[in-house]
């Protein structure tokens, strides 16, 4: 047997980072050659690299606040969203005529814009925190649901004929057998659902607010474009991406640390 010493495992991760560093150097090379050959003295359509840094430097104590802010939303309505979805999900592996009878509305609840209904959760919750975090939890819930259901519903019927056969009770068959066998779905549920939960948040700052410092990314963003800052703007939809990819990045190391010893989609990870 094989064994992997931290030295190994750190350089083998560095050689995996290479394509992702060579790539997003050559999208900055072509963004930095866009801005200084068609759009040259149109840094108001597309700022270059240098301008967008300088940017992050000037504004550094706003878009720190702003990222800080929208973290904190895009966390409590993504927290929410796993508690909620897991038990709904739950709810509904246990009985048919409940699936049958509420998980259209979990669909319905998706397939309604939020663009549309955002406004009317500002209006019933106001123009605050709260509606930015239900929002975030409207658009991270239905993926949870949705692949902790079809986790719980995909168990052997082997095995639970076994633990009938055992006079295993439900409960103890949900918590020793249905539950850890779904953890592959449900984290696949949960990565779809981080950056959506990002999404979420900067979709409801832009409905709460023209822009302040203390305001998130969406509302900083609405605020640069109202003043025809593009750097800034761009900077804030980087922050913003960066946000979204840190949320996934951080679920799936957590995934990774929960199925790699037992299961085949990271074991060899």
């Amino acid at each position: 047997m094989s064994t992997s010493t931290p030295s190994s495992r750190l350089r083998g991760s560095a050689l995996a980072a290479l394509p992702v560093l060579a790539v997003a150097l050559l999208g900055i090379a072509a963004w930095w050659l866009l801005s200084a050959t068609v759009y040259a003295g149109k840094g108001y359509l597309l700022p270059g690299p240098q301008e967008v840094a300088a940017a992050v430097a000037e504004n550094a104590g706003t878009l720190l606040l702003a990222t800080l802010a929208t973290l904190k939303e895009a966390t409590l309505g993504y927290l929410l969203a796993i508690v909620c979805g897991i038990a709904l999900a739950a709810l509904l592996s246990q009985s048919r005529l409940l699936e049958r009878s509420i998980y259209p509305y979990a669909v319905l609840l998706q397939t309604v814009p939020v663009v549309a209904i955002a406004p009317l959760i500002v209006l019933w919750f106001g123009y605050n925190e709260l509606s930015v975090v239900i929002i975030s939890f409207i658009m991270s819930l239905f993926p949870i649901v949705n692949n902790t259901l079809l986790g719980l519903r995909s168990t052997s019927r082997t095995l639970v004929e076994l633990f009938t056969l055992h006079s295993k009770s439900r409960v103890t068959t949900f918590w020793k057998l249905r539950l850890p066998g779904a953890l592959p779905s449900i984290m696949a549920g949960l990565r779809i659902s981080a950056g959506l939960s990002v999404i979420g948040a900067i979709v409801g700052e832009f409905i709460i607010g023209s822009g302040n410092a203390q305001g998130g990314l969406g509302v900083q963003i609405v605020f640069a474009q109202g003043r025809m800052y593009t750097a800034l703007l761009f900077a804030e939809v980087i922050a913003a991406t960066l946000l979204g990819f840190l949320f996934f990045l951080v679920v799936s190391a957590i995934g990774r640390q929960l199925l790699q010893h037992w299961h085949e989609s990271e074991a060899g990870g």
